[in-house]
């Protein structure tokens, strides 16, 4: 999907939004070859940073801080996503699950879901994530910021949506994400891992409280 002739301020900030969790989901998720070299010939920071500039809070300093260093080989980069994110003999250090992180996590996974769900989207087979995988969640908002542009576009009121995004960021990520970068800080790893955790902590607490500036409750 991509939007196309944007025109007013708020629908190119919301698209923008939307790009960056998508940059996020795609980082977060297994690495594969492309973003090895996307992160070591900095073009991965690159994109981050001028889509960051776009949006109305200042998150473009946090966007170069170290997101180009992969470090070694695309081996020894694969191999440490598997060490911190998913595997260990009682679990990972680091896993990608909010529940692991915020209580009892039947119940963060079941409101996740009705988020989900109240929008009509199901969590697809294939990619065999559960509702609380920071990959998940951040599709999940990327989707919320996707549609608010579109909406916006076509002269539609885009309120709920504004509310959906700062409801769920306040509930989720945003609870969730500092843990996992203090527990992320504890272990000795390449620096685009930690980088890429502080960057998406600094965006979702900026974006939620953009969101909540411009959402009225009705």
């Amino acid at each position: 999907m991509e939007l196309v002739s944007l025109h007013d301020e708020v629908e190119q900030i919301a698209a923008s939004r939307s790009r960056l969790y998508q940059l996020l989901a795609i980082a977060f998720s297994f690495p594969d070859e492309a973003l090895y070299e996307a992160v070591c010939d900095g073009s991965f920071a690159s994109t981050v940073a001028q889509v960051s500039l776009r949006l109305p809070y200042d998150i473009a300093s946090a966007a170069t801080l170290e997101l180009g260093a992969g470090g070694g080989s695309y081996d020894e980069f694969q191999s440490e996503y598997i060490r911190l994110f998913d595997v260990g003999a009682a679990g990972p250090p680091c896993p990608l699950y909010g529940g692991e992180y915020i209580g009892d996590r039947m119940k963060v996974m079941e409101d996740a879901t009705r988020f989900y769900n109240f929008f009509q989207l199901r969590l697809s087979p294939e990619l065999r994530e559960l509702p609380d995988h920071v990959t998940t969640e951040l599709e999940f908002v990327h989707y919320l910021t996707f549609r608010e542009a579109e909406v916006r576009q076509h002269g539609g009121d885009p309120n709920s949506l504004l509310r959906a995004e700062r409801d769920f960021l306040a509930r989720h990520l945003c609870k969730w994400l500092p843990k996992l970068e203090a527990r992320l800080a504890k272990q000795t790893t390449v620096p685009f891992f930690p980088a890429l955790v502080r960057f998406a902590v600094a965006f979702c607490q900026a974006d939620r409280a953009y969101a909540a500036s411009v959402a009225t409750d009705e």
